[in-house]
C-alpha cells in the first residue's frame, strides 16, 4: 500500500538525486544549511469513497527549491538552473513510472508554480514553489 506519505517520500528521493541538490528530507525540517534543498510536503486535498473498499484521495503536493539568497543575481540564476529540471523529475516520477507507489498513482492534472523571495528557518531564499495538482492516489480501505 502507497499512502499520501509514502508518495512524498518517493518523490523526495527522486528530487534528492538530482545534480547540485544538497538536501531534500522526506520530512521538512526546522532549519537547513545546505543550499540549494528541496522541501516537498502535502499541501491540501481530498479524500472519497472509491469503488467498494477503496479510497480515493486528490492530493495538491508542494515541492520547494530553495537557494540561499546572499547575491541576487548569481542566486536567481542558482535557482533558474531547476526551472525545467525538478518539473520534468516529476514528470517522469508521477506519469512514466506505472511501477512505482505500489501502482496507486493513476495520473495528476498539473504542475503550477510561483517564483521569487522566501525564506526556510529564519533564512532569506530564493527559489520555486510547485504544486503537483490532484495527485490521484487509490488504495485499499484500511481500519
Amino acid at each position: 500500500m502507497a499512502g499520501l506519505a509514502s508518495v512524498i517520500s518517493e518523490i523526495a528521493a527522486d528530487l534528492r538525486a538530482l545534480t547540485g541538490i544538497r538536501g531534500a528530507p522526506t520530512n521538512p525540517p526546522d532549519q537547513i544549511n545546505a543550499f540549494p534543498f528541496i522541501v516537498t510536503y502535502a499541501r491540501s486535498g481530498v479524500i472519497e469513497a472509491g469503488p467498494v473498499g477503496v479510497r480515493r484521495g486528490l492530493h495538491n503536493i508542494v515541492i520547494e527549491l530553495h537557494v540561499a539568497r546572499r547575491d541576487l543575481a548569481r542566486d536567481v540564476a542558482a535557482a533558474m538552473d531547476y526551472a525545467d529540471t525538478v518539473p520534468n523529475a516529476l514528470l517522469a516520477t508521477l506519469s512514466y513510472n506505472g511501477d512505482r507507489f505500489n501502482n496507486t498513482v493513476s495520473t495528476f492534472e498539473r504542475i503550477t508554480y510561483t517564483f521569487g523571495p522566501m525564506q526556510w528557518g529564519g533564512i532569506d531564499t530564493v527559489g520555486f514553489r510547485w504544486t503537483v495538482e490532484n495527485v490521484k492516489i487509490q488504495d485499499q480501505i484500511t481500519t
